[in-house]
C-alpha cells in the first residue's frame, strides 16, 4: 500500500497554526512593533543566537523596526513565535512580499478557452477552479534555473509531431542525424530527436495525437501569439515513445530518460539532459505493484538522479487503495499520482482515487491543447490532468532560489522531495478530494511556486542532507489507537512536537523544549479521541515537519 510514507498535507483548517502556509515573506527578516521605551538592541541581544539584528527603523516614532536574522541558524517559523512572546514585543511578524493583482495573461489566440488555466466561467464552470496559471506567471515564466540550466520534461507517449510550431520539443545537438554513429557517447545512436522504445531507436514517429496533447499541456510555447499556452511556457520536451506494448517498452522508455540525467549529473551539465520530470498517461488498470517490482522501482532510480515521475491514475471510478493500479498503486517517494478534476472542481465521475495512493487533482476535463501538424483539440482524462503536474515541477525548478538549485545539484534525489512537497502543500484544497487523495486538493501552481521561491538549502558541514531533514518517514496511517513520531536531532537544541486534529485544534504538546541530540521517539495515545484526521507539526531549530495521520477505530 502505498504512502505508508505519509507525504506532507496542509489542509485550510490548518491555517490557524501554519504561520508560514503564505510563505510569500522575506527570507531572513521579520517587522517588530516594540513596546513604547523598548530599544531594539535588547531584543537583538535576547535573540542573538539566532543572528537577530536590527536592519532599518521603518517607523521609528511607532518603535517599528525592520530585523534580519540567519537563516541557517533557526525555523522562521520557531523565531517568529519566540519573539512575539518577548516581553519587549507588542507586534511581531514576517516581512511579506506585495505585488499589484494585475495578472500576467499570454497573447496565445487560444488562451481564453484554457479553463484549466485561468477559469472565468467561460466553459460553465466555477470561476478561479483552476491552476492560477496567470498569477505563477507574474512570477517567472523561464524556461532556465536560476543556475542557467535548460529544464526539460520527458514525456513518454504514443507519438509526437515534432514539427507542431506551439511546442519547443528537445533537440539533442550533440548527435549527427542518420548517420549511424552515437556521436556523444551516451549509449543511443542518432537518438537527436528522442527515443522510440517501441523500435529501440532514434526515429520518433507522429502515431495519434495523445502525446502531442500531452506536450502541449505540459510544455506549449506560451505569449507567441499562437495556439494555447502550457504550465510552463519555455520548457522544453523529450519526446519518448513508449507508452503501451509491453511492460518492457516502458522500463526502456524510462531507461533513455534516466541516462540522459545522469549523463548531466556526471558531467556538471556538459553533456546529457536536465531532465526534472516524467510524464507517463497510460498504466495498468488493477495492477498490483507486486506483480511490477522493476517498473515500481524504476520510480526511485529515476528520483535518485533527481527526477520526480507524474504518473494518471486509471479513469475508473474506482479506490485504488482497495482495487490497485500501475503505476499510481506503486510506492514509491518519487512518483506524483494524479486524478482528473473538472471545470467545477469536481473529481471527474469516471476517475479513480485513493486517500493513499493519489496524491493530488489536477484539471483533466475538456483541456485544450495541441494536437497533429499546428493544430488544436479537447481531450478528457486523467491523461490530460497529469502533464499539468509534470510541467508544474518543472515550473517548480524555474522559480527555485540559486542556492537551492546549487545544493539540488550535490544531492539531487533527497532535495527533489522538496519539490513534490511543494506541489502537494500548494494545492488548493476541495471537498471532492479530501478523504479519498493524500493532498486533499487540486493543483495550484502559484501557491507552489511561492514556496520554492522561499525554500532555503538545508546541508551539513560536508555539503549533504543532515539526517534531521526527512521531508517523508514511516509513520502508521491508519494507526489505530497509537502512533509513535520519531525525529532525529543532529544536535542539541529547541524542538516542538505538537499533535492537532483536521480544524487546526491544537490536542497534544509531546515536546516543547531543550531536546539533547539523537533520535527520540513519542508516543501519540488516541484511544480517548474519535476516528478522524489528525496532524502532528514537529518545529527544530531549521526545520519543520508536518505530517497526516489517519484514526480508524
Amino acid at each position: 500500500m502505498k504512502k505508508v510514507l505519509l507525504v506532507l498535507v496542509i489542509i485550510s483548517g490548518l491555517n490557524s497554526f501554519l504561520s508560514s502556509k503564505e510563505n510569500n515573506y522575506v527570507p531572513g527578516e521579520i517587522i517588530v512593533m516594540l513596546k513604547p521605551g523598548e530599544n531594539p538592541e535588547t531584543l537583538s541581544r535576547a535573540f542573538g543566537f539566532a543572528g537577530l539584528q536590527k536592519k532599518e527603523a521603518i517607523v521609528d516614532y511607532m518603535n517599528i523596526w525592520l530585523f534580519e536574522y540567519s537563516n541557517t541558524a533557526i525555523d522562521a517559523d520557531l523565531l517568529l513565535n519566540e519573539v512575539r512572546k518577548d516581553r519587549s514585543v507588542a507586534i511581531a511578524q514576517f516581512n511579506h512580499y506585495v505585488s499589484d493583482r494585475s495578472m500576467l495573461t499570454p497573447n496565445d489566440t487560444r488562451f481564453s478557452e484554457q479553463w484549466s488555466m485561468n477559469n472565468t466561467g467561460q466553459t460553465g464552470g466555477t470561476p478561479d477552479a483552476d491552476i492560477d496559471a496567470p498569477e505563477a506567471w507574474n512570477l517567472t515564466t523561464s524556461g532556465l534555473t536560476a543556475a542557467g540550466d535548460s529544464i526539460i520534461v520527458a514525456v513518454i507517449d504514443g507519438g509526437f509531431y515534432l514539427n507542431h510550431l506551439d511546442v519547443k520539443f528537445w533537440r539533442n545537438w550533440s548527435e549527427i542525424p542518420s548517420n549511424g554513429i552515437d556521436d556523444d557517447n551516451n549509449g543511443y545512436i542518432d537518438d537527436v530527436n528522442g527515443w522510440n522504445a517501441y523500435n529501440n531507436n532514434g526515429n520518433v514517429t507522429a502515431s495519434g495525437t495523445h502525446g502531442t496533447h500531452v506536450s502541449g499541456t505540459a510544455g506549449a510555447i506560451g505569449n507567441n501569439n499562437l495556439g494555447v499556452a502550457g504550465v510552463n511556457w519555455n520548457v522544453k520536451i523529450m519526446a519518448i515513445q513508449g507508452s503501451s506494448g509491453t511492460e518492457s517498452i516502458v522500463i526502456r522508455a524510462y531507461g533513455y530518460a534516466l541516462k540522459l540525467r545522469k549523463i548531466y549529473n556526471q558531467t556538471s551539465g556538459v553533456q546529457g539532459a536536465f531532465v526534472v520530470s516524467t510524464n507517463s498517461s497510460f498504466g495498468v488498470d488493477y495492477g498490483q505493484p507486486a506483480n511490477y517490482p522493476l517498473w515500481c522501482a524504476f520510480y526511485d532510480s529515476l528520483g535518485s538522479a533527481g527526477i520526480l515521475s507524474a504518473c494518471a491514475t486509471a479513469n475508473l471510478n474506482i479506490n485504488i487503495d482497495v482495487q490497485g493500479d500501475i503505476p499510481t498503486a506503486c510506492p514509491s517517494d518519487w512518483m506524483v499520482s494524479v486524478t482528473n478534476t473538472t471545470n467545477t472542481d469536481a473529481k471527474n465521475s469516471g476517475a479513480a482515487y485513493g486517500l493513499t495512493t493519489i496524491d493530488l487533482g489536477a484539471p483533466g476535463t475538456s483541456i485544450l491543447s495541441t494536437t497533429t501538424a499546428s493544430n488544436y483539440g479537447l481531450s478528457t482524462g486523467t491523461s490530460m490532468a497529469t502533464p499539468h503536474v509534470a510541467g508544474a515541477i518543472a515550473f517548480m525548478y524555474s522559480a527555485a532560489p540559486l542556492a537551492w538549485i546549487q545544493a539540488y545539484k550535490n544531492s539531487p534525489g533527497p532535495y527533489s522531495l522538496q519539490v513534490k512537497q511543494s506541489i502537494l502543500q500548494g494545492v488548493d484544497v476541495k471537498p471532492a478530494l479530501q478523504n479519498i487523495t493524500v493532498s486533499g486538493g487540486r493543483l495550484n501552481l502559484h501557491n507552489s511556486a511561492l514556496l520554492m521561491q522561499n525554500l532555503t538549502a538545508v546541508t551539513g558541514n560536508n555539503g549533504t542532507i543532515p539526517s534531521s531533514f526527512k521531508l517523508y518517514q514511516n509513520y502508521p496511517n491508519p494507526f489505530n489507537p497509537t502512533s509513535v513520531i520519531t525525529f532525529d536531532m543532529p544536535k542539541e537544541g529547541f524542538a516542538s512536537l505538537k499533535v492537532y486534529n483536521s480544524l487546526g485544534q491544537e490536542i497534544a504538546v509531546l515536546v516543547n523544549g531543550v531536546v539533547k541530540s539523537g533520535v527520540h521517539q513519542k508516543v501519540f495515545n488516541a484511544s480517548s479521541l474519535p476516528s478522524g484526521v489528525y496532524f502532528y507539526k514537529l518545529l527544530t531549530d531549521g526545520f519543520t515537519d508536518v505530517k497526516k495521520m489517519s484514526l480508524i477505530k
